[in-house]
């Protein structure tokens, strides 16, 4: 990467250097085995901006710059897409070359990378990994707190003192208004909106054969106070 960074590499040599370096950073990925990413993102992001400088400049000779500038913006324009801080990368190559404007090429790319980017991934290569499992933490606490609730925590078993009354609850199964006990507070809010009910019947699905098992029903209200208690509790972390 330093050979990059300086132009001491011919077009063949980076070629030869940038297609392995992919190939085991994505064997390493897939296969779980310790590495990361972003040592990978800088080495690739500068061998590929300065092929790119190199086949610029030999073509476009009298209007193209240095084959180093090159490689500068493609290591901040990968970094940047792989990591989804654009500013934080822009604001480290002007500290790491001191000349603004070096500063204004690797700017340019970086924005062109981070427009690309976030059509294919959520804002960054490591929250894409966490929304793969089911976290939607790009999309902050309101929308991946829904997922960190069961409904079988919250809800209200028959044997409450306030629980809803069972023969209403059986009216609502037959409606097919029911959600079940393994769900999440992401999949039940749509419901109380789309419903328009206090409450939702909680049931078992023992199979396509069986009746359902009713365990409770978790009401709208209970829903939004462990919801509310959960982003309070995010709020003060933050601000503590």
């Amino acid at each position: 990467m330093s050979m990059a960074l300086t132009g001491q590499l011919g077009l063949h040599e980076v070629i030869v250097f940038a297609a392995p370096k992919i190939f085991a950073v994505a064997i390493t990925m897939a296969g779980r085995m310790g590495g990361g990413v972003f040592s990978s993102a800088l080495m690739i992001g500068a061998l590929t901006g300065l092929v790119f400088g190199l086949i610029a400049t030999g073509v476009f000779p009298e209007v193209s710059g240095t084959v180093t500038l090159y490689a500068l913006a493609g290591m901040g324009a990968v970094a940047a897409a792989v990591l989804g801080a654009p500013i934080l990368t822009t604001l480290i190559m002007f500290e790491l070359t001191g000349d603004w404007q070096t500063a204004l090429a690797v700017m340019v790319t970086v924005s062109i990378s981070t427009a690309l980017s976030s059509r294919i991934v959520d804002q960054s290569f490591f929250l894409t990994q966490i929304e793969r499992r089911g976290i939607h933490l790009a999309a902050g606490p309101q929308a991946y707190l829904l997922t960190m609730f069961r409904v079988a925590s919250i809800m209200r078993k028959l044997d409450d003192p306030c629980a809803a009354n069972e023969d209403a609850c059986w009216e609502m199964i037959g409606y097919g208004i029911y959600v079940d006990g393994n769900a999440t507070l992401e999949a039940t809010m749509p419901i109380f909106d789309g419903a328009s009910v206090p409450f939702i019947p909680v049931v078992t699905l023992s199979g396509e054969d069986s009746p359902p098992e009713l365990w409770g029903a978790v009401f709208h209200v209970d829903a939004l106070k462990a919801y509310n208690r959960a982003l309070a509790a995010i709020a003060a972390e933050e601000h503590s």
